[in-house]
C-alpha cells in the first residue's frame, strides 16, 4: 500500500489515506488546527495530533504485523476539511478499521473544520474503505453518544450498542473551592473529612501536584505497576492491559512531544496512598490512570484523593475534568455528570462480520457477568490466557 492513496470524490469531497509516519508528520499543523475547533464533541484530546502520532509511532515500531496506519484525510479541492484518525488492526484473521488509538483512547472522534461536513465526510471515507477493499469491517469503541461521528455512523446503518458511561466534573459555575464543596453531598463530605483526619493522625498526610515530566514519568510507571497488581489480585482485565504495546505507549509519554502531563499523589510518612495522572488539553484535565495502595483501604484513599485532585485543578484554573469510564461509585461521590459511550460496528466482508461478532461477544454484558461468576482462581487463569493472546 502506498503512503497516500488518492481516491475518487463523493459530494465534492476527496479522501486520502495516510499510511506512514512521514506523511503523518506533514499533517501536524493543519491537523491540530482542525482538532482545536472541537466540532465533533467537546473532549477532543484523543484525536489530537501529538497523542495520535505518539501511539502510531510506538505501535508501528512494535507491532507492524497487527497494526497499520490508516488516517483518513478529507479534502475539498486544496482545502483540508477533516481528519479521521483510523488504523487497521488484525483481529481473528481479519483487518478491522478502528480508531487509531484503540484500545488506549477513551473517546473516539473526528477532527473537522465544520460539523456540517462530518456526516458526508464519514460517508465518503467508509465508501472508500469498501471501494478499495482496505478493511474487512469497521469497529469504533468509546463513541460519544450524541456526537456528530455517532450520528454519521448511525446514518450509515452501523450497529450501535451502549458500552459504558464516562464521568465528568464541570466546575465552570464554581468560582471557589467552597462553592464546589457545597455541591457535594453533606454526608459524603463529613465521612471523607473524618477519614482524612484519621489517616493524618495515624500516618501523616501530604498532597502533591506533579508537573515535571520526569517525575510524572515515574508516577506513570508506579500507577501502571500497581494497577497490574490490582487486576491480577482480583482477576480483572481490560483491552488496553491485554495489549502488549500498552506499557510502551505509557512509558514513552514522558518524552513525547506536545503532550501535556499532570500528576497527583497522596502520600503518608511510609508510602504513596493514592496516585493518578492524566493529560491537560485545551484547558481540560483528562484523568487517565489511577491507583491506590491497598494497605490504606480502610481510609478510602482513592475516593479521598479524587476530591483533592478536583480542588487542585480548580486552583490552577482547570474547570473541566474528564474522569473517564467506568462510572465508579468513588467518582460519583463527587459529581453526578456522565456521558454515554457506545460501540459501533459495520462489517464489510464475511471475515469481518465473524471477527466483529467474536469481539462483541467477548465484551458483552453476559460475558462479563459469566467471568465475574467464576471462582477467582479460574478467573485469574482465564485472564492470563487472554493476556497471552
Amino acid at each position: 500500500m502506498s503512503a497516500v492513496i488518492a481516491t475518487s470524490t463523493m459530494s465534492a469531497l476527496r479522501v486520502e489515506f495516510v499510511t506512514d509516519l512521514p506523511q503523518l508528520e506533514a499533517l501536524a499543523q493543519p491537523w491540530e488546527t482542525l482538532n482545536r475547533t472541537a466540532t465533533d464533541h467537546d473532549a477532543p484530546f484523543f484525536q489530537s495530533f501529538p497523542w495520535s502520532y505518539h501511539v502510531a509511532r510506538v505501535r508501528l515500531e512494535r507491532s507492524p504485523h497487527r497494526f497499520k496506519l490508516l488516517v483518513a484525510s478529507l479534502w475539498r479541492g486544496t482545502e483540508l476539511v477533516g481528519i479521521w484518525p483510523l488504523s487497521l488492526q488484525r483481529s481473528a484473521g481479519a483487518w478491522i478499521a478502528r480508531s487509531l488509538d484503540d484500545p488506549f483512547g477513551q473517546f473516539a472522534g473526528v477532527a473537522f473544520a465544520s460539523a456540517n461536513d462530518i456526516k458526508p465526510g464519514v460517508a465518503a471515507i467508509v465508501h472508500q474503505l469498501k471501494q478499495e477493499a482496505l478493511a474487512d469491517g469497521l469497529q469504533i469503541e468509546a463513541l460519544v453518544a450524541g456526537s456528530h461521528l455517532h450520528a454519521a455512523l448511525l446514518n450509515l446503518g452501523a450497529s450501535i450498542n451502549e458500552a459504558n458511561h464516562a464521568v465528568y466534573v464541570d466546575l465552570r459555575a464554581c468560582a471557589t473551592i467552597k462553592e464546589f464543596r457545597q455541591n457535594v453531598n453533606a454526608k459524603t463530605r463529613k465521612n471523607l473529612r473524618n477519614l482524612r483526619n484519621r489517616l493524618e493522625r495515624t500516618h501523616g498526610l501530604a498532597e502533591h501536584v506533579i508537573e515535571e515530566r520526569a517525575q510524572v514519568g515515574a508516577l506513570i510507571d508506579q500507577t501502571f505497576a500497581e494497577r497490574q497488581r490490582w487486576m491480577a489480585r482480583f482477576g480483572r482485565t481490560s483491552p488496553a492491559f491485554r495489549d502488549g504495546d500498552f506499557a510502551a505507549v505509557l512509558t514513552g509519554l514522558a518524552v513525547a512531544s506536545g503532550i501535556n502531563l499532570l500528576g497527583f499523589s497522596l502520600t503518608t510518612e511510609e508510602a504513596i496512598a493514592s496516585a493518578q495522572w492524566g493529560f491537560v488539553y485545551l484547558g481540560r484535565y483528562y484523568a487517565y490512570l489511577s491507583a491506590k495502595n491497598p494497605d490504606y483501604d480502610e481510609y478510602s484513599p482513592g475516593r479521598m484523593h479524587l476530591g483533592m485532585v478536583i480542588e487542585a485543578c480548580l486552583t490552577r484554573g482547570i474547570k473541566f475534568l474528564e474522569l473517564m469510564a467506568p462510572a465508579s461509585d468513588y467518582k460519583l461521590d463527587w459529581t453526578d455528570r456522565t456521558k454515554r459511550l457506545d460501540s459501533a460496528s459495520l462489517p464489510i466482508t464475511l471475515k469481518g462480520r465473524i471477527a466483529i461478532y467474536a469481539s462483541a461477544a467477548m465484551g458483552a454484558p453476559w460475558a462479563r457477568r459469566l467471568s465475574r461468576a467464576l471462582p477467582q482462581s479460574a478467573r485469574k487463569a482465564l485472564i492470563r490466557r487472554l493476556s497471552r493472546n
